[in-house]
């Protein structure tokens, strides 16, 4: 007898079996063909996922708490190593069909990271693209009955930059309301003398501004009073679309897999941007709608995905942006909550890998004025450089891949709660460890895992091959799965129950991370005819937060010293503030992108040599 038709039943959500996510206690459908990473997401789990699910980084790894669990692919029998035959799997990569129980370890979970918000930069001089001037308009007579659009233009005539200026529909609509309210007493916004953003009745309205750095990692907005040049509130967030890649790379391949997939990650960056914008807003007691101008600085992938733009080129040789002009767009056209009329800013990119954000921080740090040869250089998956001496400067992207954020680490994490940020070594090798939010250790953020390699370089630890010494006669060194390997704390000290190690792999990241970063600064200084870097600025977290030492100690470029560098904090912040504050750094910025020559290592035929020669470690008292 035939089986009665289900009518759509067994596709129910409520018939799918359930996974749990221990120790959490988060129950969730196993839909049809979902992997473990998508169902986390559906239960609010939150699961680290640096390569954007495609099973490479290890840092998805779960428990299935079955008692016939399913087989690891391949691919995760290659990442996981003995850890598949104690039930571990890539969430990325497993289903559950029949549900069960799954527990996630406690470095699966990816605390807040630490964001820098601060930034170097020279002081500005405060003249906005945005003013709001008080005004009294006269009413309309028989004798002079002139439309109310032209008796305020008549008001503002003394602050147009020409004879006239642009008043939108959204202007005039609201115009006859804000004229009669107080008496024809308003304040009215005036973008570069030639546009009005707002009406609106009485006087000594607030006149806002928002400063964004849209980073890969984390978002920072600034509010500023635009009248006072006064910082009202600073907020920042991960960027949601972390849950699609951490790294640009990720995030392209998927924008290019679907065009809705494009249009995702536009929204995740807006919405992002609206939150702060109204978080900064409320912890300022003013509202929204007066925020009349916006500067948005980002690398180029960021860029291009907060406005929609198709990123898939910048991941094809050569790496063409659509466009790399700095941009003037009402704010509403990208979905920004502002003010209605809202003016929004991009300043210029340079290239597939040079973005504005590096621009912008050229420009916070007077890139173009600066004398004896400096590097500016902010490290990450990609590390964009600036070099400049003299009003000559040129700028490249080296792919030093994830090392810097905790990346390919084996006990790798982001600069969150728990993560180590330095570590000391004593003659013994006994390790001590500075860890952020002060409790027991959990992983290592990238200044931790660059701070670990240095310590053990200088202890005589490590060669300048970056191969552990054998022979050594400490018990932190010891065979691990994977080769020799440092304990740095043992199970009993640590967060995890497990001994936190740094591996011979790990070393070899960081080598090959530096080696990028040191090719591009040996050839930026053979194109300019200079023998050495006297001053290096680094910007972003990972800069601000890396021991001068420990960069100096590993040869992070040619002739890197501790005393020759100086973190400078978000000076990608600081410049996006440089140009919501005073609108003539807008053009600063402009003349700066043109004035930078840029250099795509990957056409020079001496990167592979420079490459080779930067994956040296120097010896202990020798010369990076």
């Amino acid at each position: 007898m035939p089986d009665p038709p289900d009518c759509g039943l067994a596709s129910s959500p409520a018939r799918w079996p359930a996974v749990v996510f221990q120790p959490l206690g988060r129950r969730v459908p196993a839909a049809p063909g979902s992997t473990l990473m998508d169902l986390a997401r559906a239960a609010g789990v939150d699961l680290a996922g640096p390569c954007g699910g495609q099973g490479l980084c290890g840092k998805c790894q779960v428990r299935l708490d079955l008692p016939d669990p399913p087989p690891p692919q391949p691919g995760e029998r290659a990442v996981l190593g003995q850890a598949a035959e104690q039930g571990f799997r890539l969430a990325c990569q497993t289903t559950l069909p029949q549900g069960g129980s799954v527990w996630v370890p406690f470095r699966s979970r990816p605390g807040r990271q630490v964001i820098l918000t601060q930034g170097a930069g020279a002081p500005v001089e405060l003249d906005p693209a945005v003013r709001c001037l008080d005004l009294t308009v006269p009413p309309a007579s028989l004798e002079s009955p002139t439309d109310q659009g032209q008796r305020l233009l008549q008001e503002l005539g003394p602050h147009l930059a020409g004879s006239s200026a642009e008043l939108s529909l959204g202007v005039l609509r609201g115009l006859p309301q804000a004229l009669a309210e107080q008496g024809g007493r308003v304040a009215a916004a005036l973008w570069q003398g030639r546009r009005v953003l707002d009406v609106s009745p009485g006087q000594g309205q607030p006149c806002l501004g928002l400063a964004v750095d849209l980073g890969t990692t984390t978002v920072v907005a600034y509010l500023a009073d635009l009248a006072s040049g006064a910082i009202l509130a600073v907020t920042s967030a991960m960027n949601p679309q972390i849950a699609h890649g951490e790294d640009v790379v990720s995030r392209i391949a998927f924008a290019g897999r679907d065009p809705q997939n494009l249009e995702a990650l536009a929204g995740l960056a807006r919405a992002c941007v609206n939150e702060l914008a109204r978080e900064a807003c409320a912890q300022a007691g003013v509202p929204p709608a007066r925020v009349l101008d916006c500067v948005l600085v980002g690398n180029t992938a960021m860029h291009h995905l907060f406005l929609g733009l198709d990123p898939t080129g910048l991941a094809l040789a050569p790496y063409a942006p659509v466009t790399g002009a700095g941009l003037d767009l009402p704010a509403r056209q990208v979905g920004l909550e502002l003010a209605g009329e809202a003016a929004l800013h991009l300043p210029p990119v340079k290239a597939g890998f040079v973005g504005s954000d590096t621009v912008a921080a050229a420009l916070a740090l007077g890139a173009g004025g600066l004398g004896e040869p400096t590097l500016i250089l902010d490290l990450g998956t990609n590390g964009e450089m600036v070099l400049a001496a003299g009003g000559r400067m040129l700028c490249c992207s080296a792919a030093a891949g994830p090392a810097f954020e905790g990346g390919h680490i084996a006990w790798g994490m982001r600069a969150a709660t728990g993560a180590v940020e330095a570590v000391c070594l004593g003659t013994d090798l006994e390790p001590s460890l500075k860890v952020i939010g002060g409790g027991p250790p959990l992983g290592l953020c990238g200044s931790g895992v660059v701070s670990a390699v240095a310590g053990l370089l200088q202890a005589g630890a490590l060669n300048g091959r970056g191969s552990f010494v054998q022979g050594l006669a400490s018990p932190r060194l010891r065979p691990g799965p994977r080769g020799l390997e440092f304990v740095l704390a043992w199970a009993g000290q640590t967060a995890s129950g497990q001994d936190l190690v740094l591996t011979a792999q790990d070393v070899a990241e960081v080598q090959l991370a530096k080696a990028a970063v040191h090719a591009g600064v040996a050839i930026m200084l053979e194109r300019l005819g200079l023998t050495r870097v006297e001053r290096a600025l680094l910007a972003g977290a990972f800069g601000n937060y890396l021991d001068p030492g420990a960069a100096g100690a590993i040869g992070l470029f040619p002739g890197a010293r501790a005393e020759i560098i100086t973190g400078v904090g978000n000076a990608a912040g600081a410049g996006a503030l440089a140009a919501l504050l005073n609108r003539w750094r807008r053009a600063q910025a402009q003349d700066l992108a043109r004035g930078l020559g840029y250099l795509e290592l990957a056409a020079c035929p001496q990167f592979a040599e420079r490459f080779v020669e930067g994956m040296a470690l120097p010896q202990a008292g020798g010369d990076g």
